[in-house]
């Protein structure tokens, strides 16, 4: 809300909001700035071939060729269909594995960072605090 007689500063034009949006990347986790600059595009790659492939062939057939179930010979003689079948064999896996392990990677590697000393201490300082009253140890 402004004051009474003033006027909001003007918007700022499309290209200037875009370029903030694309410098304010570098802001983000390591994950989410690889989720959202790489991992999106090899997405939108892979539903832009289903797509094709379901128009081409038909919906079931299609994801019965990406899953396996049928062969893309017998689906039909379309490119895409041994291109959908390629994806579902060796992408799709190759890029959600690869997913998994660096969040497992990042996971050990944000464990590691304190020194042996730094988690004894802490357990010693846990196990004193859940200790019950009147107890030796």
């Amino acid at each position: 809300m402004t004051p009474a007689g003033t006027e909001p500063p003007p918007r700022a034009p499309l290209v200037a909001r875009c370029r903030r949006r694309l410098r304010s990347l570098a802001a983000l986790s390591k994950t989410r700035y690889w989720l959202l600059t790489r991992a999106l595009w090899v997405a939108l790659a892979f539903i832009v071939v289903f797509v094709i492939d379901g128009v081409l062939i038909g919906w079931s057939t299609a994801y019965e060729v990406l899953i396996g179930i049928k062969s893309p010979a017998e689906a039909g003689s379309a490119l895409v269909t041994w291109l959908v079948s390629i994806v579902g064999w060796l992408a799709i896996p190759a890029f959600v594995g690869g997913t998994v392990g660096y969040l497992v990677t990042r996971q050990i590697e944000d464990r590691r960072r304190r020194s042996a000393a730094e988690v004894v201490e802490d357990l010693r300082r846990r196990a004193r605090a859940n200790r019950r009253p009147g107890s030796r140890r």
